[in-house]
């Protein structure tokens, strides 16, 4: 999982750049970086160690769903802000956590509005024989309406050969569109793999980046969605503004949806900050979470978060895209999860 590493070091970046302005109410900002290597029975003891350091307001851009859910608790019991935990499943978008909330769209609630997008015929799945997997074939099955066929592939198995022989079962079982909840490589092996078999369905992805660049005219009529503007093909003026940041201050970090969703995730943090007042105190900063109403956005966000009245979720609808003309493109506007 080492590319979300850039979620951190763009984060870093762009608090940086804010401390040389004057920080927040005239207060620097240090993030300090605990590493648990994706492992699970890692995570515990990182935590501890980062809750003994003096003045620790709180956590922020926790990567990953089976490490988190090992200190999710812990960190709930002793009302320790818990804010934007890098993903979007169930296990943690659900229930209500005062001071804890997740980055990501519920994956379930995303794949709704992708199926949504292309409702009715027959379509079809392929994704991991996991928490993850299940949710985006529940959410995806529940948008279309219709019948859906699955191919669950187990992490660490996929390969090319395990990539076609799914997509071979999805021309077998006649499918008119397929969302395919892999990694981005494997998302673009099976594409190829269908021009090559002469498979035409909608297809739909739930990671777009690196898509464009890795298909080329073959990612022509791809559906996506997010809640961030997309680097890929994109003169966007905040895109450019993230560009400018990580050659300033992170030149090390490659620009992608991750180094994207650590720089706009900082910028909510810096807005929190802001809204805890010029004596930030882990109660204010979970009193400015709970402010969060839709009125504000980063520049490189396309929804603005908005707190759940149930569920520690900040962005329960995401953008429809396209790629149209090489870049991704507004399909028909938001909707809703």
């Amino acid at each position: 999982m080492a590319l979300f590493g850039d979620i951190p070091r763009a984060a870093r970046a762009r608090f940086a750049e804010v401390n040389a302005s004057g920080g927040v109410h005239g207060h620097p900002i240090e993030l300090v970086i605990g590493d648990d290597r994706y492992e699970p029975e890692r995570t515990p003891a990182v935590v501890e160690e980062l809750l003994g350091l003096d003045d620790l307001l709180g956590f922020a851009l926790c990567v990953g769903t089976p490490p988190h859910l090992t200190v999710v608790d812990r960190l709930a019991a002793l009302s320790v802000p818990d804010l934007a935990v890098v993903t979007g499943a169930a296990s943690l978008a659900d229930p209500e956590r005062p001071a804890m909330f997740i980055a990501n769209p519920p994956y379930a609630a995303n794949a709704r509005v992708l199926g949504g997008a292309v409702a009715g015929g027959r379509g079809g799945v392929i994704t991991y024989d996991t928490d993850f997997g299940r949710d985006w074939a529940r959410g995806f099955a529940e948008g279309r309406g219709g019948p859906t066929s699955v191919r669950f592939l187990r992490p660490g198995e996929v390969d090319d050969a395990a990539i076609g022989a799914s997509i071979d079962a999805m021309a077998a079982a006649g499918v008119d569109a397929i969302l395919l909840a892999v990694q981005p490589d494997h998302e673009v092996a099976a594409i190829r793999r269908g021009h090559a078999i002469g498979l035409r369905p909608r297809w739909l992805v739930a990671f777009v980046d690196t898509v464009i660049a890795q298909l080329g005219a073959l990612a022509e009529g791809v559906i996506g969605s997010h809640w961030l503007h997309m680097a890929e093909a994109s003169s966007h003026p905040a895109i450019v503004d993230h560009r400018r940041l990580l050659a300033e201050r992170a030149p090390d970090v490659s620009v992608s949806g991750s180094s994207l969703g650590g720089h706009a995730l900082a910028d909510l943090i810096v807005e929190l900050l802001r809204r805890a007042g010029p004596s930030p105190t882990r109660e204010r900063l979970s009193a400015a979470y709970a402010t969060l109403d839709g009125g504000w956005a980063s520049p490189l966000m396309r929804v603005a978060p908005r707190k759940h009245p149930t569920r520690p979720v900040i962005f329960d609808d995401v953008e429809l895209l396209e790629v149209v003309d090489g870049a991704w493109t507004p399909l028909e506007g938001r909707a809703r999860g």
